[in-house]
């Protein structure tokens, strides 16, 4: 893969929340806009719109205050190297992620008070100093 100064990042504005629900649980009706639904053997998680979660009863678990860059595509199947370098950037700039993929795009969740940077770092933006003991910003 030749890599790319800027990945061309989009950060979507709406806030997210990342719910956790016991196997077996489903939403009566999906949410609108963006989401995704994960059952493994351990859980059902649900990444939705802070304003619709309670449409669907209170979680095990949440974390609250993600926001969601996508990166432009579609994205090639035979690509190979692209989320390793989304992963380098962020970390170089102290910024925890979680992916998602849809069939042709792929997205990272990142906490609010951190999308600015990393849309800038994903852009090509260089990451600010190092400060130990600290996340960015």
């Amino acid at each position: 893969m030749t890599a790319l100064k800027d990945l061309r990042p989009m950060l979507d504005p709406t806030h997210l929340v990342v719910a956790r629900w016991p196997v077996g649980w489903r939403p009566a009706l999906l949410p609108t806009g963006f989401f995704g639904l994960v059952e493994d053997e351990d859980e059902v998680t649900l990444v939705c719109a802070e304003a619709a979660l309670s449409s669907f009863g209170e979680p095990e678990q949440l974390e609250v205050g993600w926001r969601r860059v996508t990166f432009a595509g579609p994205l090639p199947w035979e690509q190979v190297g692209f989320l390793a370098d989304v992963a380098t950037r962020l970390a170089g700039a102290q910024i925890p992620f979680t992916s998602m993929a849809g069939f042709t795009t792929d997205h990272v969740l990142v906490r609010a008070a951190q999308a600015d940077l990393a849309v800038a770092v994903l852009g090509g933006e260089e990451p600010p100093p190092h400060r130990p003991g600290t996340t960015n910003p």
